[in-house]
């Protein structure tokens, strides 16, 4: 537990500093090189016996779909999401051998794209609302303090497990624990950056965030045990991989952006 801390404390404030000074792009820089760890890690676990090109292919398209969460309207998103499906196809019809794994390998590949780059490039989509950069630094806030609360309230106090055949270490205590440290760091954000946000929606952001982190967090943990791996990657000491890192922020992310258009900022997107 120590490591992880000392890893987060290294890490946490220079990534802060660039997404605060920074231009606003340096966030679509640092999400795109977080996917391509990211979903490289995903390949690395789910489709183990594919060549480098098939996984090399994928990570490309995931890129590309970053960016276009930077400079492309939503209407080109969605037209690109239907290219990378003909394209997987149209590589499998031509390169694959072996056509009876082809609809597996298809599935997986798509799947990592919209599970990593996709819902993760929410986090772009967020900073160009108004007042985004906060927004930004609410949700990575929310999440640390949110999982901090799980794991330390769970080892320390946690005695029935949530879902032990997909995590056995995560506990109900640390699930409810969560929501209290997530709604705690939500109304700490709003009084030092936000104060026009209401309570109501405070504490919708704040118990949406805990809910979504902790279903990411669960729905890695899944992959990682049908892969049979303990950690997605060794890349971040004490933390695992970078897919490790993410879990908690992909579904959140996609939650609270989604909460600030049709809630908080109606006809903007």
């Amino acid at each position: 537990m120590l490591k992880r801390f000392a890893t987060a404390f290294i890490i946490i404030p220079p990534f802060l500093l660039l997404l605060y000074a920074g231009p606003s792009y340096i966030l679509c820089i640092m999400v795109s090189i977080t996917v391509i760890l990211g979903l490289y890690e995903f390949y690395a676990m789910t489709l183990p016996e594919s060549g480098v090109g098939e996984k090399i292919g994928g990570i490309v398209l995931g890129t590309i779909l970053c960016v276009l969460f930077q400079w492309a309207p939503s209407g080109a998103i969605i037209l690109f999401l239907g290219i990378i499906l003909i394209a997987l196809f149209l590589g499998h019809a031509f390169f694959s051998e072996k056509l009876s794994v082809v609809p597996h390998r298809i599935g997986i590949t798509f799947l990592g794209i919209i599970y990593v780059p996709f819902l993760l490039s929410h986090v772009i989509l967020i900073n160009k609302l108004p007042q985004g950069v906060f927004w930004v630094l609410l949700l990575l806030s929310t999440v640390w303090v949110g999982d901090t609360f799980a794991l330390l309230f769970g080892s320390w106090w946690g005695r029935h497990k949530l879902s032990p055949q997909i995590s056995p270490h995560k506990t109900i205590e640390g699930f409810f624990a969560c929501f209290v440290g997530a709604i705690l760091a939500v109304f700490a954000f709003r009084a030092l950056f936000l104060p026009e946000v209401t309570v109501v929606d405070a504490l919708a952001v704040g118990t949406g965030i805990a809910l979504f982190g902790q279903l990411g967090d669960l729905s890695e943990s899944m992959i990682k045990r049908g892969a049979k791996v303990k950690d997605s990657g060794g890349l971040i000491p004490g933390h695992g991989g970078m897919l490790d890192r993410l879990d908690s922020f992909l579904f959140a992310a996609s939650f609270l952006y989604y909460f600030l258009v049709y809630k908080m900022f109606p006809g903007v997107s």
